[in-house]
């Protein structure tokens, strides 16, 4: 696995479950959306490429758009490779600023480059797809727009990878995850300052990324009281999660991807846990959470709506096996791997 360590916080070469792990160390890059970051991608690229020539694996797995050029030059040598999409990268350029010429040229150059790469790869993969014909569409259906097939892989956990969520006497909601806007922490401290002060739940807030800073002092200037932790790794999910009556996975559906259909693993990681998730209405994940019956789906910037919703998901009792990866799902996608490897 090669992996772009923008920060250089990391070893070069590591062992992650069996797994190596090759770091590329090219200067410290930032996260989000600026053509500073598009030219460190840019390097690790051309890094990454040299260490697949020289090693000439029989696979590799483009991981999103910002890897996909890779495939054609991939291809030239004999070395299949697979396209996994899990979101519309040209939409994050406009996070943002979404009205500005140059976020809105730079989202449709970013697009663009993506359906001339789709050729090139062998398979697509992406993370959600429409549930019934007719339904709220999935990335899926995005592909299909762009004259390619695409096998969906939800971004769901495996089993035997968590553990249940041990229950304790606090009402206590939670919203873990990267940062990358405003938006949600400020629906979320409108809407638990509008409850009465003792029925106002403690709220649980962990996650990095470029507006995690903010988002923490906003927090410590609204009065609540609030459990603030920063970055943390797959291995914490189950501690952070623990005395969590409900998540909130709830995102402004004018920010790339929710409204097309992206399935975010924040409300899959508490479904397998047992605890149930306040997600965006009217859209994939507000059905899909509706159909397994781990999450009530609330209508975006309405703190009113979000205080109901809030306790309809308390009332939940989440289903058996909900969130977890589906098995067929999961045998369709290892038969395409040894398909091209066959």
């Amino acid at each position: 696995m090669h992996a772009f360590d923008r920060r250089q916080e990391h070893p070069p070469l590591d062992e992650v479950d069996g797994v190596t792990v090759v770091r590329h160390h090219l200067g410290q890059h930032t996260y989000g959306a600026s053509f500073a970051t598009l030219r460190g991608l840019r390097q690790f690229r051309q890094s990454a490429l040299r260490a697949c020539e020289e090693t000439t694996p029989d696979l590799v797995v483009c991981h999103d758009a910002d890897t996909l050029p890779l495939a054609r030059r991939l291809r030239k040598v004999g070395i299949a490779t697979v396209f996994d999409m899990h979101d519309l990268r040209h939409t994050w350029a406009k996070i943002g600023a979404p009205n500005r010429l140059d976020r809105r040229l730079a989202s449709r150059w970013l697009e663009q480059r993506t359906r001339q790469g789709l050729p090139h790869a062998d398979l697509v993969v992406t993370t959600s797809g429409a549930l019934s014909k007719g339904g709220h569409p999935g990335l899926q259906q995005q592909v299909e727009v762009w004259g390619r097939d695409a096998q969906v892989l939800e971004n769901r956990p495996n089993d035997g990878s968590f553990r249940s969520a041990t229950p304790d006497d606090i009402w206590r909601v939670a919203c873990l995850g990267r940062v990358r806007d405003l938006a949600t922490v400020d629906l979320v401290i409108q809407a638990i300052s509008s409850m009465p002060e003792d029925q106002r739940p403690v709220l649980r807030w962990a996650g990095d990324g470029v507006a995690a800073e903010a988002a923490r002092q906003r927090l410590a200037e609204s009065g609540l009281e609030v459990e603030v932790e920063g970055a943390f790794a797959h291995d914490d999910l189950d501690r952070l999660h623990d005395g969590v009556d409900v998540a909130i996975a709830l995102y402004d559906p004018r920010r790339g991807n929710i409204a097309d259909g992206a399935l975010p693993v924040r409300m899959f990681e508490a479904a397998v846990r047992g605890v149930p998730s306040v997600v965006n209405a009217d859209v994939l994940m507000g059905e899909l959470a509706s159909k397994e019956g781990f999450g009530a789906a609330c209508a975006w910037n309405d703190a009113e709506a979000l205080v109901a919703a809030l306790h309809n998901a308390r009332s939940l009792a989440v289903p058996d096996g909900a969130g977890r990866m589906p098995e067929a799902m999961r045998a369709g996608w290892l038969e395409a791997i040894e398909g091209l490897l066959a």
